[in-house]
């Protein structure tokens, strides 16, 4: 089992926006194929600054080949879709995590 998990830092100003668009279409857009489980957003604790605030995204998901087959078909569009709502106020990176227990 892995953790998909994705890194944001988001401008202060848009911050609430944001989390409501994560809750509304992010999240239900990651689950729609039934193949990420465990959605959960965490804000970074000590990460205020003058950029913006940082969250982490996570979702579980089984194995490395679904989540690359998963990139194959969905990345692209989800990044377009992100870019054309946020431009640059939201930047954002992911990593992969193997659940060890």
């Amino acid at each position: 089992m892995l953790i998909f998990n994705t890194t944001y830092k988001v401008s202060s100003s848009i911050s609430n926006n944001w989390i409501q668009w994560v809750q509304k279409y992010h999240i239900p857009f990651m689950l729609t194929n039934n193949i990420f489980t465990n959605p959960q957003i965490a804000k970074i604790v000590g990460s205020d600054d003058e950029e913006g605030i940082s969250y982490s995204v996570q979702f579980k998901i089984a194995d490395m080949q679904t989540l690359m087959s998963w990139h194959k078909t969905n990345a692209e569009a989800f990044q377009h879709s992100f870019s054309k709502e946020f431009g640059s106020e939201v930047q954002f990176f992911s990593t992969v995590l193997e659940i060890v227990e």
